[in-house]
């Protein structure tokens, strides 16, 4: 084989929105099926997946990939929910779990690691930010775990 017997890896990186799209839809068919955070997305946030994605979707989009047109507040949306259900690091954690898990059995290369980078940074920001509301406290203060768990 000549690479010291390593196989190459074939998943391809995150491409487009088609790409995104099937691993949105990946990704919250598992969330929604979590003990622990699909109660929130199901029971709580009364999220219609077929209603959410392409918004996600959108987000995603321009994030990762400079276009698309979500114009949507993230945070505000957290810090509603976090009023009717306590969000806490290690529901953040296993979201990430979920989100690593998602893209890493479908995609690699350097548009799936910002994905998994951007989702830490995401995740982060949107504790802090929910800490400093419920505490008064600077969102700098918050102390948060952020790399996933393998489950």
């Amino acid at each position: 084989m000549g690479n010291g017997g390593e196989v190459p890896d074939v998943r391809p990186d995150l491409r487009d929105r088609d790409d995104l799209d099937i691993v949105l839809r990946a990704f919250y068919e598992r969330a929604f099926d979590d003990a622990l955070i699909g109660p929130v997305f199901r029971d709580v946030a009364k999220m219609d997946l077929d209603e959410h994605l392409p918004v996600i979707g959108d987000f995603w989009q321009k994030v990762l990939l400079g276009t698309g047109e979500y114009r949507g507040s993230t945070m505000e949306v957290h810090r509603r929910l976090n009023r009717l259900e306590r969000l806490t690091p290690e529901m953040f954690e296993r979201w990430l779990a979920i989100w690593w898990a998602t893209l890493d059995e479908r995609h690699s290369g350097r548009v799936t690691e910002q994905a998994k980078a951007q989702a830490t940074r995401i995740a982060g920001a949107i504790q802090r930010n929910i800490v400093a509301a419920e505490t008064g406290l600077g969102a700098g203060r918050a102390e948060l775990p952020i790399v996933p768990r393998r489950r």
